[in-house]
């Protein structure tokens, strides 16, 4: 399962609609900060999950890589993809996470594809 933490309520809805035209079997989970995604994280387990890094919250506001840290921390080993507009692909590869990605995520199915699976494994192409 996928939890996407983003502040931007119609991005976290446009992501879930676009990775279902292309991973119709993934069960997708929705966080508006990253409090929220600790305790989800709590609560069950997740293969991939995607972290925005600025995001509102009326709690301590998280940046993104200090949940990142945080799940690390809490002995979290799932795929992490850090989330930016802006360049903060070493932040959060420092931070633990497996990879980065610049927002927004592309809409095309098969730019979507090539991109989930360079987050997942790395490349473009699928494992062996």
């Amino acid at each position: 399962s996928v939890l996407f933490v983003d502040d931007d309520p119609i991005l976290r809805k446009l992501f879930a609609r676009t990775v279902r035209t292309v991973a119709p079997a993934w069960s997708i989970r929705e966080a508006s900060n990253g409090e929220t995604a600790l305790r989800l994280v709590e609560e069950g387990n997740f293969d991939l999950i995607f972290m925005d890094m600025y995001m509102a919250s009326v709690e301590k506001q998280l940046l993104g890589t200090e949940a990142v840290r945080e799940l690390r921390a809490q002995g979290i080993d799932c795929r992490i993809c850090g989330l930016s507009a802006n360049d903060k692909e070493s932040e959060f590869l420092d931070a633990g996470a497996d990879a980065f990605s610049f927002k927004p995520f592309p809409c095309e199915a098969r730019a979507l594809t090539q991109e989930l699976l360079r987050v997942l494994y790395g490349s473009g192409e699928m494992p062996r």
